[in-house]
């Protein structure tokens, strides 16, 4: 291990159990596992690079104790800072070329997504505030890594088609390139985009897009009750 960073989580609870005051809450570790040169798609050309896991903890007192959930290693390039799968360091000139091609178009698909299914539930198709802008933008950060800017975040929207029935297939169709992690996140943003408090509409619609990502009922039920009122 090279090195460790342990980023606190803002959401902490207080518990109280037999007179005592409990602090629990959570937070994510990035370590780094690996570092080297490797051929950037991004900058053109070989660049150090550092290979990082995102870890998360149960904390008690802002003490790490209890592991959560680990995310696939990946690669962050030393001077464009973009990141890529661990496959990155394996590919010559050319197929890193390809890859960073295949990548940045699956970027693409899987942001519009997002955008469409956070404008569905927020209702703003036509009337796209900056708070949902806002958050459309730090969800595209957590799944991709990546920045979208608020023109193309409109232009998504604006693009998008009427149907519910069309942007819930859409939702499927990219549900196979996320892992479970990412398909948890693409249901928190859909479910914080929406007003609150949930109505029966805006809950039975945030249920089917979790069964279109394919997460297992209890899943889908777990992320609505945690962020259902935020």
């Amino acid at each position: 291990m090279l090195s460790e960073q342990v980023l606190p989580d803002m959401r902490r609870m207080i518990l109280r159990w037999q007179g005592l005051m409990i602090v629990w809450g959570r937070s994510i570790s990035n370590k780094v596992l690996d570092i080297g040169q490797f051929y950037c798609p991004g900058c053109g050309q070989r660049c150090g690079y550092a290979l990082r896991q995102d870890q998360k903890w149960g904390t008690i007192y802002w003490v790490p104790i209890v592991s959560l959930e680990k995310s696939e290693p990946y690669v962050e390039c030393a001077e464009c800072h973009r990141t890529y799968p661990e496959a990155a360091l394996r590919h010559d000139h050319a197929s890193a070329q390809q890859q960073y091609d295949a990548q940045r178009a699956l970027e693409g698909d899987l942001s519009k997504m997002l955008c469409e299914v956070m404008a569905l539930m927020a209702g703003e198709k036509h009337s796209v505030s900056p708070y949902l802008c806002g958050l459309v933008s730090n969800a595209v950060r957590r799944l991709l890594r990546i920045e979208m800017p608020e023109d193309d975040i409109l232009a998504a929207i604006a693009a998008a088609p009427d149907q519910p029935e069309a942007l819930l297939g859409n939702v499927e169709r990219q549900a196979a390139s996320l892992t479970d992690r990412g398909r948890e996140i693409v249901l928190r943003a859909a479910v914080v985009a929406a007003p609150k408090p949930l109505t029966e509409s805006s809950g039975t619609l945030a249920i089917e897009i979790g069964r279109r990502l394919g997460m297992k009922p209890e899943a889908i039920y777990a992320t609505l009750a945690e962020f259902s009122v935020r």
